[in-house]
């Protein structure tokens, strides 16, 4: 069965890919066939395996692959590669001992680096003796690197969406055997290109690559599928969370604001309520989104949804047994393109999330980075943390590396000093961020006093203008003050 009538318009297109990747090879922009990967070749791999997760509106890539030190002393560094060209995609790297399951470090390498790759730095728990052989996985999570094709659909016709991607796992060391398996959410798909040294095999909902024999490193090549991706592809391209901290109220205050868009084929033509009204289940096996899902602490209390335009959608709260689910209707159902923009905001008790370190006044403050929507990436995540008045050494820890952190200080009201305030920001996130950042700072109990000698103060100055100016005379000829 072939997903799209007009063939020819996937080959020209398939064409001028490859003939951009051979122009550029012939530039020297990709690496040729002499090229000699930087990385010190202390490993083989005798065996690969790769599955590329097509499923959801992002790729996950896991990669098996059995290797063996063929140095003259023990290694315990192992090199993956990530194309320069989609570094910025990917959101998401971690690595484990296949056998064992014991979670490796993984770190950005900023020795081996050059125009084409990015490496990343694999640390054996212990290190490998010559000729021993260790099985490594790695999972990596990139967004933004598929397609809708066609870009438009009818009000209740299903999506279809291609990948370009490369039929090679690629590596910084050579391979005696790959194999690649791509996994879509229907079997409702084709491949268009690939290597043609192999046979492909398409059963059911997967598409089988390989095994390929004698893989060089850093191979690479150019396959193209084309698949059905059921659903919406929920996007936000600005989030911003405001977190304040009141130990006085022992309450945390959170508020979220979200630019939400659906990333899925755009609706073609106008949109019908009359056919929406008719056929309500076929329009939701489109790719429109009715509704919206926000997890939140199950002591959350005074819970508050606003759109644009004020709080004139349905909204509903589900209490579960380790959250609330705060389920968000808008007032017009959300098509492939569309946007919307809202905030939500809730109070939760501050002991869930604060404790303090005995016989000390250093407190630590541990609250998610983000809790994301199901299946939802986001390109700009910014978190601001208020903490209360008179903190001083704060010191902030991440789960995962971020793109800036920032101190700073607000005032609010009865505020004197102001409050120290850290600003954070996170680029590309997924639901593999939800991970608690812990804050730690100091608050002694002389700053408890800061609050009620200000209000005391400006309390005082009130009275006493007060008491001044009510026996001031202000008559034309009369005492300045009153007997």
């Amino acid at each position: 069965m072939r997903i799209f009538s007009s063939q020819a318009l996937v080959a020209i297109m398939a064409s001028l890919l490859l003939t951009s990747v051979a122009s550029a090879q012939e530039e020297g922009e990709f690496w040729s066939d002499e090229d000699v990967p930087i990385v010190p070749q202390n490993f083989k791999i005798t065996n690969l395996l790769r599955t590329l997760d097509l499923s959801k509106p992002f790729v996950r890539e896991i990669t098996s692959a059995a290797v063996m030190n063929v140095a003259e002393e023990d290694v315990n560094e192992y090199f993956f590669p990530v194309d320069q060209a989609y570094e910025s995609n990917l959101a998401y790297i971690s690595a484990e001992n296949r056998k064992t399951k014991e979670v490796l470090e993984v770190t950005k390498d900023p020795e081996f680096y050059d125009a084409q790759f990015q490496y990343y730095k694999v640390k054996l728990s212990t290190p490998l003796p010559p000729n021993e052989k260790v099985q490594i996985t790695i999972k990596t999570t990139l967004t933004n690197m598929i397609r809708p094709f066609p870009t438009h659909v009818g009000q209740a016709e299903r999506q279809q969406f291609v990948y370009f991607g490369n039929p090679y796992a690629l590596t910084a060391y050579p391979a005696n055997k790959q194999k690649t398996t791509v996994i879509t959410p229907t079997s409702v798909l084709e491949v268009h290109e690939h290597p043609s040294e192999v046979d492909l095999v398409i059963k059911n909902n997967q598409a089988i690559l390989g095994p390929y024999t004698d893989v060089k490193a850093l191979e690479h090549g150019i396959f193209e599928i084309q698949y059905q991706l059921p659903g919406a592809v929920p996007h936000v391209r600005h989030l911003r969370r405001d977190i304040e901290v009141s130990q006085w109220g022992s309450n945390l205050a959170v508020e979220e604001h979200y630019d939400f868009v659906n990333m899925g084929a755009e609706l073609k033509g106008h949109f019908s309520r009359v056919e929406y009204q008719r056929n309500p289940l076929v329009v939701r096996e489109g790719n429109v989104i009715l509704g919206l899902q926000a997890q939140l602490p199950k002591l959350a209390q005074d819970i508050y949804y606003r759109d644009e335009i004020g709080n004139i959608s349905t909204s509903t709260v589900s209490h579960q047994p380790d959250n609330i689910v705060l389920t968000l209707k808008p007032r017009f159902p959300i098509f492939g393109g569309w946007t919307t923009t809202y905030y939500i905001g809730y109070n939760a008790p501050l002991n869930e999330f604060l404790r303090r370190v005995a016989g000390t006044d250093k407190y630590i403050l541990k609250v998610p980075v983000v809790v994301p929507m199901k299946e939802t990436s986001y390109d700009k995540v910014d978190i601001n943390v208020v903490l209360p008045e008179g903190t001083t050494n704060v010191r902030v820890v991440m789960p995962f590396g971020v793109e800036s952190i920032e101190h700073s200080t607000t005032k609010t009201y009865m505020d004197s000093a102001g409050r120290a305030t850290v600003t954070i920001q996170a680029l590309n996130v997924i639901e593999e961020h939800a991970q608690d950042m812990l804050i730690e700072y100091e608050l002694s109990t002389s700053s408890y006093l800061i609050k009620p000698i200000a209000a005391a103060t400006m309390l005082m100055i009130l009275f006493t203008s007060s008491m001044v100016f009510s026996r001031l005379d202000f008559k034309i000829g009369g005492s300045t003050l009153k007997k």
